[in-house]
């Protein structure tokens, strides 16, 4: 048996999601960054769960390919009969669990875990069988109706399809989550029929059972309702994006990051930024960036899966994806760094430049209109503009090497595989094919011819 202090936690994930009008599973959907399902996967974790079930549907399979790396339980539900049927699935899972056991929607990714903290220490299973979370809402249409006796205790949930007028006007409302011993919640769940205008197995059902067979159910109340929203179609997504994008920015801003307009900045969970740093609008950090203290992050950058050190500039409409930036370097704008760039500390990269697969040494800079790709570069290097390392033949892709101190003059194209040592010279206007040793000058273009009188030439029989 398991350990009768331990948590577990089911969340369901079975629904089809038919109004998000998607291929993709609804809990697959990301919320600043994160697939809606993770938000609930994380809450387990911060909660200090034990074991985490999650029952799938129709979308079990891509919810597999997401889950793959998480310490997860999936569990199939085959037949769509329910909220309560959903829950049931887990029972041959958890069959040896006797401890505490969470049931919870996985489509509210808003959930804060202090919430869940009061929902747990309401649940005292010396005399509580059932510990529900409820809040009041403004409007509650689409929500189960919490129905109270006289003694204030609750005695059922009436979902809004089964309600009548007077109890319409309720606006306390459950919202999904329920916490019981493993033991009585499964036992519980066998006895719940599907008599109502659904002809579905509802889990609220477990409270009416629950009260009419004498036991105890208590509530826990979220405070701040905007958490308790849940996600059935893109208006609702783009909702929760909001809300969970304004938590970051407030949080980041209270830790010393300066957004100049917090609606229009946008930053993943899973990000982190150092203090000091400046953001303008419209930036996006995305998919785990960090980014160092006392940065400028102008307006229209996309910094994707990259690190971003003290002190450096990402200049405006930048794109910057898997990629490390050192100290106090200057990027931009418009420029972009593709995957596997290394740069040191002290390196620019100035408009319309792209690197790709390529590592600069502390202070190389290539500042405009040059295409650096899978090339290694020394320190103190520099680029001039529209410079060209040719890393590509059609079929093969080779690198290119430029030494300490190196500079490659405008317009060169630097022919892969091919070396420029340190302190070595590239004239402008070459085509380097071979080695161009330390301290010399490669120079690779045609002798210029000027050929006398050809303008007169040229013209003289159209008369002009």
């Amino acid at each position: 048996m398991g350990d009768s202090n331990e948590l577990a936690l089911v969340i369901m994930a079975a629904g089809k999601g038919t109004r998000m009008r998607s291929r993709l599973p609804k809990v697959l959907h990301p919320v600043c960054g994160r697939p809606i399902v993770m938000h609930a996967i994380v809450l387990g974790q911060d909660l200090g769960a034990a074991r985490i079930v999650v029952i799938a549907g129709q979308g079990i399979d891509p919810l597999r390919d997401v889950l793959r790396d998480q310490d997860v339980e999936i569990v199939e539900q085959r037949e769509q009969l329910g909220t309560a049927h959903a829950a049931l699935q887990a029972s041959d899972t958890l069959k040896d669990h006797d401890g505490p056991v969470l049931v919870m929607n996985g489509d509210h990714p808003l959930y804060r875990a202090e919430t869940f903290v009061g929902l747990m220490d309401a649940f005292r299973p010396s005399d509580v069988d059932l510990s529900i979370l409820v809040t009041e809402l403004p409007k509650p249409h689409g929500y189960g109706r919490v129905v109270r006796g006289n003694d204030g205790n609750v005695q059922k949930i009436v979902e809004e399809r089964d309600a009548d007028q007077a109890t319409k006007t309720i606006r306390e409302v459950s919202l999904g989550a329920y916490l019981s011993n493993g033991p009585y919640l499964f036992d519980t769940l066998r006895k719940i029929g599907n008599d109502n205008a659904q002809s579905e197995y509802y889990l609220t059902d477990l409270i009416r059972i629950t009260a009419e067979t004498g036991g105890k159910v208590v509530t826990a109340a979220a405070a701040d309702w905007e958490e308790t929203l849940g996600i059935n179609d893109r208006v609702e997504l783009a909702q929760a994006e909001r809300i969970m994008r304004r938590r970051i920015n407030e949080r980041w801003m209270r830790d010393g990051v300066s957004f100049i307009d917090p609606e229009q900045t946008y930053i993943d969970i899973d990000c982190s930024i150092g203090a000091d740093t400046v953001i303008q609008p419209g930036a996006l950090l995305r998919r785990g960036t960090q980014v160092g203290e006392g940065c400028r992050i102008d307006a229209g950058a996309l910094i994707d899966a990259s690190q971003v050190g003290d002190g450096s500039w990402i200049k405006p409409h930048c794109w910057i994806e898997d990629s490390k930036i050192g100290r106090a370097c200057v990027i931009g704008p418009s420029a972009h760094l593709r995957p596997n760039v290394d740069l040191g500390n002290g390196c620019r990269v100035g408009n319309y430049v792209e690197v790709k697969n390529s590592k600069f040494g502390d202070g190389s800079k290539a500042d405009h209109l040059s295409y650096i790709g899978d090339s290694d570069l020394g320190s103190g290097v520099t680029i001039g503009c529209g410079a060209i390392t040719v890393n590509y033949d059609g079929q093969n892709k080779s690198r290119t090497t430029i030494g300490d101190g190196a500079f490659v003059g405008c317009n060169s194209n630097l022919i892969a595989p091919v070396e420029v040592e340190p302190g070595a010279y590239v004239a402008a206007g070459s085509t380097i094919t071979k080695t161009v040793p330390g301290g010399a000058l490669g120079v690779g273009r045609a002798q210029q011819r000027n050929i006398e009188g050809w303008r007169e030439k040229r013209f003289k029989k159209d008369g002009k």
